[in-house]
C-alpha cells in the first residue's frame, strides 16, 4: 500500500507539472487559451489526490481535513474552469486556472 502512495504522489506530481508547465507554455501565445491537456491534467489532480488520501487512511496515517478540502474544492476549480475555457476559448479562464494551480500548490506546501 506504501507503494501506491508513492505511485499516487508521482502521478500527483506529474499532473501538477503538466498544469504549470502548460500555463507557462501558453504565456508565451498572444492570445492564451485552455486546452485539452489542461482538462486531463486536472482530472489527473483530482483521481490522484483522491488515491493519495484514501492511501493515507488505508495505512492509518494522519489526513488533516480542512486542508484537503480546501485543495479538493481547489482541483474540482481548476477542472471546472479549465472545461469550461476549452468550451469557451476565453483568455479569463486560462488566467483562472493558472490562479487556482498556483494556490493549490501554495496550499500544498505552506499549510502544514
Amino acid at each position: 500500500m506504501e507503494t501506491l502512495r508513492y505511485v499516487f504522489l508521482v502521478f500527483h506530481l506529474f499532473g501538477f507539472a503538466a498544469l504549470l508547465g502548460g500555463v507557462f507554455y501558453q504565456l508565451r501565445a498572444k492570445d492564451p487559451v485552455t486546452g485539452g491537456y489542461m482538462v486531463t491534467s486536472a482530472v489527473v489532480q483530482l483521481v490522484t489526490g483522491t488515491g493519495l488520501v484514501w492511501t493515507r487512511i488505508s495505512l492509518d496515517l494522519p489526513v488533516d481535513g480542512p486542508k484537503t478540502g480546501v485543495k479538493l474544492a481547489l482541483d474540482v476549480l481548476v477542472a471546472a474552469t479549465a472545461l469550461a475555457g476549452m468550451r469557451d476559448r476565453r483568455p479569463w479562464a486560462f488566467f483562472a486556472v493558472a490562479t487556482f494551480t498556483a494556490a493549490a500548490a501554495v496550499v500544498a506546501v505552506v499549510w502544514t
